[in-house]
């Protein structure tokens, strides 16, 4: 599956330069870059727009080779005409750049880059990626498109993109669309089933997932921040020999929730951040995250709860 995506990534590349489209980069995991990606082809109806996770951006030798045309919420690839972001961790590089580190969502910034704060459309469409990106979802639209983002596969995030940026908001009840909405929403229910584990959890709660459950594992830091964890960290395999980190922190805590993932090649923000790395083994995984957290939490040992099928225990690393 991977490499059927990488294969597919590179051929939107090729195509849009073969048939001479403006080429867009933004973030694949949420609302966010999707909604960057949706005001990119309102812009330029006939663009192509490749979603991609930011650790990938350093790794993808086709990525950091191709000039984009504009990128949102992800670091710089290297050759960027224009760029929209707000995130600490992300250098600038691009000819232009909209950056704003004090600025809700990336989406705000491609709105101005693209200049189309008068277009009612995309500005409904921005103020429901800040919902989701602040983590302050009040309205059934955010609600619905965080849910879509999330059940979607890579072409469903490109049928997203594209149905936003034609219908904007009304796009979501599309029957498609509507299909990917309720894949999350089983998810979600999984999700909070399996945080009633955690009805006091600890104030640093580092879960170490041998399987992937098939959670939703940010709503999980979500839930686990509302039970009373002011830090969370989880770390979860994803496929043959990679893992993924999720790692969350309290608006009123003093974590830092992009300092723990930064160098596992993660970004994001103060108290919403995550990685993606490569480990031989669970436990090498579990070596390779140890002396990050031990350092920045000034830890000599480390409290963690692995989590092996329904098992939960308790350890100290």
């Amino acid at each position: 599956m991977w490499l059927y995506m990488q294969l597919y990534k590179a051929f939107l590349i090729l195509k849009a330069k073969i048939l001479h489209r403006k080429l867009a980069l933004v973030d694949e995991g949420d609302p966010d870059g999707i909604v960057s990606g949706a005001l990119f082809k309102m812009k330029y109806p006939p663009s192509i727009v490749v979603p991609a996770y930011p650790g990938e951006i350093k790794k993808n030798p086709l990525i950091k080779g191709t000039y984009w045309d504009f990128v949102a919420d992800l670091p710089c690839p290297g050759k960027a005409r224009v760029r929209a972001d707000h995130h600490l961790t992300n250098t600038p590089c691009a000819e232009r750049e909209f950056y704003d580190p004090g600025a809700p969502a990336a989406a705000l910034m491609a709105l101005k880059a693209l200049q189309l704060e008068d277009d009612p459309k995309a500005s409904k469409l921005v103020s429901l990626a800040v919902e989701t990106d602040t983590a302050n979802i009040t309205s059934p639209e955010a609600m619905e498109l965080e849910a879509a983002v999330k059940g979607a596969d890579y072409k469903g995030k490109l049928y997203i993109i594209q149905l936003l940026a034609e219908r904007g908001v009304e796009a979501l009840s599309d029957d498609r669309i509507k299909s990917y909405i309720e894949r999350y929403r089983k998810s979600q229910s999984r999700t909070e089933e399996f945080s009633s584990n955690f009805k006091s959890p600890p104030r640093e709660a580092i879960l170490l997932f041998k399987e992937d459950k098939g959670l939703s594992y940010r709503y999980l830091t979500i839930l686990l921040e509302r039970a009373g964890a002011e830090l969370t960290f989880i770390l979860v395999p994803k496929g043959f020999f990679k893992y993924r980190v999720y790692a969350g922190a309290k608006p009123d805590s003093s974590y830092n929730a992009a300092r723990l993932v930064t160098p596992l090649g993660g970004g994001g923000h103060r108290f919403a951040a995550g990685a993606t790395f490569h480990a031989l083994s669970f436990e090498r995984a579990v070596e390779k995250v140890l002396p990050i957290l031990k350092k920045e939490l000034g830890r000599e040992s480390i409290d963690a709860i692995i989590v092996e099928g329904s098992c939960l225990k308790k350890i100290a690393l």
